[in-house]
């Protein structure tokens, strides 16, 4: 079984870090008669004098040297930010200054973007009087860029324009934020473990930096340090999302904390020593890592970061995951199986041990957005299951039946997950499907990787695959 929206790095928490990322840096640009600017975080006027603040700092600059401020769109700082900090009590006095049309990174355009980039590099040399404030235009500018290509996952990009920013200013907030992300979206843990980190030193009070650094935390299983940095982030800013998930890791704490674990080349595994088989744990590592093979060159994938198992007796694992009793098997970013009181690897738990790393391999290719239909019906056949006849004719009635048959195959179910697929890739190959899932891990949406690869609409694969279950069964 896999949980749809638990990968990772949570859902909940990348829409707060991407939330945070995407609230491009804007700041008031003060234009003077020198044809220098300075960028403030806040201003305010004194009598003939102009206080500018940028960070811990303030500049003070007669107003007779000032030929107007452009004001752009301010997003609130974070709490406990330097911004925020500096900020004067109240609102600062806004005595018109020839101001300009009001003008937002986010609504440039990326020719306008790198046209800007390229100016502000010239003057970076040209103008040494303005080069502090061209440098934090310019870093906002390569912030905007790296927020873009993450949010289209080109990675490779992200990590260019941040690393760019944060050459110009190493302790840039959103630049250190989205260079973690893109580091763990492609796969690169312990890179993003170590910029966090750095992160967190240059803004202990920024509690999305500590919610992400848990995040890393648990998905290398280490759940006292991700539970520290996720009750720091709450306590700065109380949410419900991270209070549920620190519920979550308590819960599960207190049923996995005393585990044995072990570490294979490609897993971490985690189980009650005292209620397994004494050579239970190589057993199960050992099965793993031939299997492993065989999975990274089916889905041409390789998984950089150790995948994660944990093996629970039959009560603990319901308690820990809260899941139905019907349910042998999950996967959430990691493996989680009920063995009961298992001497000795067998052949059932070698198939819900496939069946789990099946879905690490398709979350991984198609970086946790493949539907929930084929992430079943793709594991199910890595797992060796095929069809019952009786489920095949109870389909194909139940296609035949339709008047419209538009939404066909919509609705899910495991048995017409594992159907659909099969019809799939016998028509396809099994190799469409991976590209499928690459081509979803790049930005496509289900419909658009399969209009891409095999030019039908999927709602028309659907179709073809009732009609095919009718002349097998029914004809």
């Amino acid at each position: 079984m896999h949980r749809t929206g638990m990968p990772l790095l949570a859902r909940v928490s990348l829409a707060l870090c991407l939330a945070f990322l995407n609230s491009a840096a804007r700041a008031d640009i003060v234009h003077l008669k020198s044809g220098g600017s300075i960028t403030a975080d806040a201003w305010e006027i004194r009598g003939d004098t102009l206080i500018i603040h940028q960070g811990d700092g303030r500049l003070a600059v007669p107003r007779s040297e000032v030929v107007r401020i452009e004001a752009t769109p301010r997003a609130s700082p974070t709490p406990g930010s330097a911004a925020a900090r500096s900020a004067p009590a109240g609102p600062a006095p806004r005595e018109p200054v020839a101001p300009a049309q009001p003008v937002e990174i986010a609504q440039m355009t990326e020719d306008q973007i790198l046209r800007a980039i390229d100016d502000l590099k010239r003057r970076l040399s040209s103008d040494p009087a303005a080069r502090a404030e061209n440098a934090r235009r310019l870093v906002a500018l390569l912030d905007q860029l790296g927020a873009t290509a993450l949010n289209g996952r080109n990675y490779d990009a992200a990590l260019g324009r941040f690393r760019e920013a944060l050459a110009y200013d190493p302790r840039d907030l959103r630049a250190q934020l989205g260079l973690a992300i893109a580091y763990i979206r492609a796969g690169q843990d312990v890179s993003a473990r170590s910029t966090l980190e750095g992160a967190i030193l240059d803004h202990p009070d920024a509690p999305v930096l500590h919610v992400l650094l848990g995040d890393v935390y648990y998905g290398q299983e280490k759940t006292a340090e991700a539970l520290a940095e996720w009750q720091k982030a709450y306590q700065m800013r109380p949410d419900d999302d991270l209070k549920a998930k620190i519920d979550k890791l308590v819960r599960e704490r207190s049923v996995d904390g005393s585990y044995r674990q072990s570490e294979a080349a490609h897993f971490t595994l985690k189980y009650d020593g005292e209620r397994g088989g004494a050579d239970l744990g190589g057993q199960i590592l050992e099965f793993l890592e031939s299997r492993f093979r065989d999975l990274e060159t089916r889905f041409n994938h390789y998984p950089t970061q150790p995948i994660v198992v944990i093996l629970y007796p039959q009560r603990q694992f319901y308690d820990a995951t809260q899941l139905d009793a019907n349910v042998g098997g999950l996967y959430d970013g990691k493996i989680r199986v009920p063995i009961g009181g298992l001497q000795q690897i067998n052949s059932g738990a070698r198939s819900v041990l496939l069946h789990e790393l099946a879905h690490a391999f398709i979350a991984g290719k198609s970086h946790d957005t493949a539907p929930r239909w084929l992430h079943e019906g793709l594991a199910q056949d890595i797992e060796g299951k095929d069809t019952p006849t009786a489920t095949g004719i109870a389909l194909a009635k139940e296609f035949r039946a339709l008047q419209i048959k538009d939404a066909w195959g919509e609705a899910f179910s495991y048995p017409s997950a594992l159907s659909f697929v099969e019809y799939l890739e016998d028509r396809l190959g099994f190799p469409v499907l991976v590209d499928v899932l690459d081509a979803m891990g790049r930005g496509a949406s289900a419909e658009q990787a399969f209009q891409q690869l095999t030019r039908d609409p999927l709602m028309e694969l659907r179709k073809a695959w009732g009609e095919a279950l009718v002349r097998k069964y029914l004809q």
